[in-house]
């Protein structure tokens, strides 16, 4: 893995996870490093666990952008349920 692939895996789960939040209105705690982490993670589970890749041409240096999004949408959501306790509570950025 070179330095630049890294940047762009980082940048893109980065997106994908501010997205995802915006998405389901909540938000993951750590801020941004836990907006990476839920962008990574949903990537990870649509693409390699689920084998779900919604339209493959739009993808950066390999990862596909709207099934990263999809997926940290769906991360931030299962993460608030388990963490908060239901839909009424949960973490909340603005």
């Amino acid at each position: 893995m070179t330095l630049t692939h890294l940047l762009v895996l980082l940048i893109v789960g980065a997106i994908a996870g501010l997205i995802g939040e915006r998405l389901v209105s909540r938000g993951m705690p750590g801020g941004l490093i836990g907006a990476i982490v839920a962008g990574l993670v949903g990537a990870w589970l649509m693409v390699d666990v689920l084998h779900v890749v919604i339209a493959p041409e739009l993808s950066l240096d390999g990862i596909p952008v709207l099934s990263a999004i999809l997926g940290a949408a769906i991360v931030v959501l299962l993460f608030s349920l388990v963490a908060g306790g239901g839909f009424a509570r949960g973490f909340r950025r603005y």
